[in-house]
């Protein structure tokens, strides 16, 4: 059991929701988004709802038992260095004439790569790079746990600080996301852990890479470990310290009352923990999309259709359409 377990997560009260007259035309904005707004409210003091200043935080990992299977592999190193050389929001920031204050920080909390060797990190990564790095992956679940209780807690701790110093920044809300090369194995034994209808569910999502003969063999993985209902047990065996990291950030934000919106599958994964470790975790968040569409009423959803990438660069259109909304739920 993780020395995580004992720990007493103090979450903060929302206040009341600001509610505009909409009488007039009360088409104007579709349902879905009107209750995201008055959620957003919630956490504003019942305050006319703003999103101006937000952070996206994508963590990185990669997972040892990606080495078990011959897919194609997915280089996350590669991939977050030829990423620092773009800005993927530039565009969206320049329709916003600058009015949106949008900062993209890329996590390392276990890439299995070593950026400081590369000159093109020393030319393009400004600070954009943080480099939070655990170690390089994890450890195949297929022999031994993922991680250990020490590193699982301090991938917890990464996330952690990273909403301190948003907090401290005063942002208005904070985007998750993550990436990382074999997520998609994890994510089937971390829903497995939970039940067979989580883990039927993925399987369905991405039949071509968990097929038949690769759920027999996490299935078989699975066997190597002991049943548990303890949310960091389970961590500890199958997870990733990206996810890890994201639900140390996702209970910090609904310590200090802070909102945040997901949509890729290992970050709804992260939620459905984090809501274990601490019950009531859930209504600091919203899911964005329909990756979260088997979880039950309790989980704020937006089924606004937006698409995954390791880029996180699906956040501008949506971003850009949720500032339209919002001008109109504000006017």
């Amino acid at each position: 059991m993780s020395s995580l377990s004992n720990k007493v997560f103090d979450f903060k009260s929302l206040g009341e929701a600001y509610h505009p007259d909409l009488s007039s035309n009360p088409s104007i904005i579709p349902e879905s988004y009107f209750e995201l707004f008055q959620w957003i409210s919630r956490f504003q003091g019942g305050k006319r709802p703003r999103v101006l200043d937000i952070d996206i935080l994508s963590f990185a990992g990669d997972h040892g038992i990606a080495k078990l299977f011959p897919a194609p592999k997915f280089r996350t190193g590669e991939f977050l260095l030829e990423s620092l050389q773009k800005d993927f929001f530039k565009e969206f920031q320049v329709l916003n004439q600058n009015r949106l204050e949008l900062n993209h920080y890329w996590v390392d909390l276990g890439v299995d790569f070593q950026f400081e060797s590369s000159l093109n990190y020393w030319l393009n990564h400004s600070n954009r790079l943080i480099n939070s790095k655990v170690k390089a992956r994890t450890e195949s679940f297929a022999l031994y746990p993922a991680m250990t209780d020490m590193e699982l807690s301090a991938a917890f701790y990464n996330g952690q600080k990273l909403i301190d110093r948003s907090v401290y920044q005063e942002k208005d809300m904070i985007i998750l996301h993550s990436l990382g090369e074999g997520q998609v194995y994890s994510i089937y034994n971390l829903a497995w852990a939970l039940s067979a209808s989580d883990a039927q569910f993925w399987q369905k999502l991405f039949p071509k890479t968990l097929n038949d003969s690769v759920i027999k063999e996490l299935q078989k993985s699975a066997k190597r470990h002991p049943l548990s209902h303890d949310p960091f047990t389970n961590l500890c065996f199958y997870g990733g310290l990206e996810m890890i990291g994201i639900c140390g950030a996702i209970l910090r934000c609904a310590e200090k009352g802070i909102p945040f919106l997901l949509s890729d599958p290992a970050s709804i994964l992260a939620l459905q923990y984090s809501t274990k470790i601490a019950p009531g975790a859930e209504q600091y968040g919203a899911i964005i999309g329909s990756f979260g569409s088997h979880l039950k009423e309790d989980f704020l959803s937006l089924p606004e259709e937006i698409a995954y990438s390791p880029s996180g660069e699906e956040w501008g259109p949506l971003l850009w359409k949720l500032q339209q909304m919002l001008r109109q739920f504000n006017s």
